[in-house]
């Protein structure tokens, strides 16, 4: 064993015990594997769950029969790449071929809806049901053919340089960053960010209404210090940042931005902490993705000890979270920090009050009715 292995192993000891990459389990899951190959995207219509999987190729679960339906249009020569619905509960299929298919998630009807030449990293759609699409180096409008790429990063200890007429090369802190997570939220503005591990994050805002770059700079956010897993809107015009890193020790908070731009951190990590014990000994929380749910007023996130619950308070910090339940997952570790990544990646609510959630290597994950199921 080198000694590298040995320092990863210290490491996972120590934040989770002898179980290693596993957290410990307190409900009974139902797994459901009808395939091998791991999921990357997922969006849900009509009681079906859409997936795309490693292989670039689409999955369809019934949500009531917990089953596979058929896709009869899967095709090798190309990839899915992105997928969302629409604002009329239609389902988005981008490619890496530039073509973007629309899918009736009643009948499964399939049709071409644009034939373009960019790769589809992300669909969105406004309030309009306008289509905006992440392409490599921009935002980009297909009605219009514009894209957008002059948006301004605040300083996060990453350095990116910038060729000058071909001769020599400047920093420069206006660039389009191609992000991890893309969203948008109820004022049209689509988030698109990043994480680096150690070095902090990033955000790019785009209006999509006033077809503009907005400034990504808020007071009481430090992107030096912000690892952004998820951003998510409630019902009343606010915006969450869920942030969380695993770096020698666990991190995470949660913050609120209301239509102002003012923020409010509404979770730390660090109210949770045994206070008898040192920092070594109780290693924090580390906080992944979260979901707005409008049927109890809740916000609902995971972490390195489960997935909880807590109530959205009209001021000040989330009170007292309940933890839900807590499986055992698979991890990995983290490439740009000294710990491991966040084996859930993404999690909404459906319209029957399900709760869905994207795992690394071990599915999609379904908590309905106190039941936890895993589909793979």
């Amino acid at each position: 064993m080198t000694m590298r292995t040995l320092t990863i192993s210290f490491f996972l000891m120590l934040f989770f015990g002898q179980g290693g990459l596993a957290q410990t389990d307190s409900l009974g899951i139902n797994k459901i594997v009808k395939t091998t190959i791991n999921y990357k995207y997922f969006a849900t219509a009509d009681n079906k769950l859409f997936a795309i999987n490693d292989s670039g190729q689409v999955v369809i679960w019934n949500l009531n029969k917990l089953d596979t339906i058929h896709f009869s249009h899967n095709d090798t020569s190309f990839r899915y790449t992105a997928i969302t619905k629409d604002r009329q509960n239609q389902i988005f299929i981008g490619t890496n071929k530039g073509d973007i298919y629309k899918v009736n998630p009643t009948d499964l009807s399939y049709s071409l809806f644009l034939d373009d030449k960019y790769y589809v990293h992300a669909i969105c759609f406004n309030s309009d049901n306008k289509m905006f699409l992440i392409v490599p180096a921009a935002v980009y409008e297909p009605s219009s053919k514009k894209h957008w790429n002059n948006f301004t990063h605040e300083k996060n200890g990453m350095i990116t340089r910038k060729k000058v007429l071909g001769l020599f090369w400047k920093t420069t802190n206006k660039y389009f960053d191609m992000p991890q997570l893309t969203s948008i939220d109820n004022h049209d503005r689509i988030w698109m960010t990043s994480s680096y591990g150690e070095f902090g994050g990033s955000i790019q805002l785009f209006d999509t209404k006033k077809h503009k770059e907005l400034n990504d700079k808020f007071d009481g956010l430090d992107m030096g210090l912000l690892f952004p897993k998820s951003v998510f809107s409630d019902d009343k015009g606010n915006t969450y940042i869920t942030s969380g890193l695993q770096h020698f020790m666990n991190w995470g908070e949660i913050y609120k931005i209301d239509e102002h731009r003012t923020v409010t951190k509404i979770y730390d990590c660090k109210d949770y902490r045994d206070t008898t014990k040192n920092k070594f000994e109780d290693a924090g929380i580390f906080v992944g993705p979260g979901a707005y749910n409008k049927t109890d007023n809740s916000i609902y996130f995971a972490t390195s000890r489960g997935f909880y619950k807590a109530a959205l308070p009209s001021t000040g910090k989330l009170q007292n979270p309940q933890l839900l339940f807590n499986p055992t997952l698979s991890w990995e570790r983290e490439p740009l920090a000294i710990g491991i990544g966040m084996t859930i990646k993404r999690m909404e609510f459906t319209t029957d009050n399900k709760l869905i959630f994207l795992t690394a290597n071990d599915g999609m994950g379904i908590y309905h009715n106190n039941k936890l199921t895993l589909l793979k």
